[in-house]
């Protein structure tokens, strides 16, 4: 049993034992230890905790600044295929402009407005935000274009019906008048 007043005095000068320890280690030695320990709390940690925590690291280590506001805030390739919205209302962070934004790369655009918009969502989102939307605003060819460049199938995105609405699709509320 340790004497509780030798352990108090001890402590007067601060805990020096885990700085000492770190600054004799050589950098290899602690980086092995610390390797070790990351193992070991992954471990303990289930399957999808794991993946979450891989998704936002890739995440972060592959983001390219902060995230566009507008249509505007787009480069100019993408720009250029929005031309008929009007860039100021378009909005990023709103799911419908979004959708809106990528369907338009997709269908129209060339390879620099397609490298921008994979730095911008990871392939399975771009899957599943045209997946929810079913193909909507596309005619029968872009919704087939759609299903082979994404690889969805029929009942992902299924072929245009005859609609009741006059024949307006969701987005031309953004266009530009």
């Amino acid at each position: 049993m340790k004497n509780p007043h030798a352990v108090a005095l001890g402590r007067l000068g601060g805990v020096k034992g885990g700085p000492a320890r770190a600054k004799a280690l050589s950098a290899r030695r602690r980086a092995e230890i610390a390797k070790r320990g990351a193992a070991a709390r992954a471990l303990s940690m289930s399957p999808a905790d794991r993946q979450e925590i891989a998704r936002r690291a890739a995440e972060a280590r592959w983001s390219t600044g902060a995230r566009p506001t507008t249509a505007l805030d787009a480069p100019a390739p993408v720009r250029r295929l929005l031309r008929k919205y009007d860039p100021v209302r378009l909005r990023w962070a709103n799911e419908d402009h979004r959708y809106v934004i990528v369907r338009e790369i997709l269908l129209r655009g060339g390879e620099r407005a397609l490298q921008w918009l994979r730095s911008m969502l990871a392939s399975r989102a771009i899957r599943e935000l045209v997946r929810s939307y079913r193909g909507a605003g596309c005619d029968d060819p872009e919704r087939q274009k759609l299903r082979r460049v994404l690889r969805l199938t029929i009942a992902d995105i299924p072929p245009q019906r005859e609609r009741g609405d006059g024949g307006r699709s969701r987005d031309q509320d953004w266009a530009a008048s």
